[in-house]
């Protein structure tokens, strides 16, 4: 088996900023900015979701439902769908 002879050009690690502090700030307005539209992601996903998207279920949406609209049911304790005709757990069993 022949083997190849390669140069060793790196023998320790590179140091990798593990704490908060050892970031740059340019790190760190790149890191915000990451959350900030990570979690501007969400508030649109949800909004669009139309409405609450969890609360009792006395408190389920009657209005702008489309098939596959989620709610969580906090009675429940679980998430329920829109069949299109009626509210359905993950089996599809009407709740």
């Amino acid at each position: 088996m022949a083997t190849a002879n390669f140069p060793i050009t790196q023998t320790k690690a590179p140091n990798i900023p593990v704490a908060l502090d050892q970031y740059s700030q340019q790190q760190q307005v790149q890191r915000d900015n990451a959350f900030r539209l990570y979690f501007n992601q969400i508030d649109n996903f949800t909004q669009a979701l139309g409405g609450n998207v969890s609360g009792p279920t006395a408190a389920r949406p009657t209005a702008g439902l489309f098939t596959g609209k989620p709610f969580f049911d906090t009675t429940l304790g679980y998430p329920i769908w829109w069949s299109g005709t009626k509210w359905v757990n993950s089996s599809g069993t009407g709740v």
